[in-house]
C-alpha cells in the first residue's frame, strides 16, 4: 500500500467499524446505546492512537497525540463503570483518574516516540499521584467493596514506595 495512502485508509476502517457498531445496536433486540454510550469515547481515544501506527516514520511528532487518546479512554473506562453499575455518585471522587490518563498518555508517548525519558518519569509521578488521591478518596467516601480496593492500592504503592527506597542506585 502506498504510504500516503494509509491515513486514508485507517480512517475508512475507523467509519466502518462506528458504522457497523451503530447498526448492530439498531438491529439487535435489548443493545441499547442507553447502556453502552461510553463505547464512544473508547473509539475516538483508540482513533487517537491511529496516526502513529498509521505512519510510523513520523510516530516521534504524532506520539503526543496518546496523551489526548489515553484521557478519552480513561473517560470511557470511568463512564462504562458508572453507566453499568449504576453508581454515578462515584464521578465525585473518580474524576481523580483522569491526570492519572495523562501521566499514562505522557509514559506511553515517550515510549512510543522515543522522547526523553525524563518525560516517562514524570508521567509516572502524575499518574502514582492522581491514583494514590483517587485512592485516598475512594477509601474514604466509596462502597465496601471500592474502600477495600481503595485501601489496598495505597497499600500497594506503599509497598512499591519502600522497596524503591532500599534499592541501590546506580550512578549517574
Amino acid at each position: 500500500m502506498d504510504k500516503s495512502k494509509r491515513g486514508s485508509f485507517a480512517a475508512g476502517i475507523g467509519l466502518i467499524l462506528i458504522g457497523a457498531m451503530f447498526l448492530v445496536f439498531y438491529f439487535i433486540p435489548g443493545l441499547s446505546l442507553h447502556m453502552t454510550w461510553p463505547i464512544i469515547f473508547l473509539v475516538l481515544g483508540f482513533a487517537f492512537f491511529l496516526p502513529g501506527m498509521a505512519w510510523p516514520e513520523s510516530r516521534r511528532g504524532l506520539a503526543a497525540l496518546y496523551i489526548p487518546g489515553t484521557i478519552l479512554l480513561g473517560l470511557g473506562v470511568i463512564f462504562f463503570s458508572n453507566t453499568l453499575s449504576g453508581n454515578w455518585y462515584m464521578w465525585a471522587y473518580e474524576w481523580l483518574l483522569i491526570p492519572a490518563s495523562v501521566g499514562l498518555g505522557m509514559m506511553l508517548a515517550a515510549w512510543g516516540g522515543n522522547w526523553n525519558r525524563v518525560i516517562w518519569q514524570i508521567g509516572l509521578w502524575i499518574a502514582l499521584i492522581s491514583v494514590a488521591a483517587f485512592s485516598v478518596f475512594a477509601a474514604l467516601f466509596g462502597d465496601m467493596v471500592i474502600k477495600l480496593v481503595g485501601a489496598g492500592i495505597l497499600v500497594l504503592l506503599g509497598i512499591g514506595m519502600l522497596v524503591r527506597s532500599f534499592m541501590n542506585k546506580k550512578a549517574e
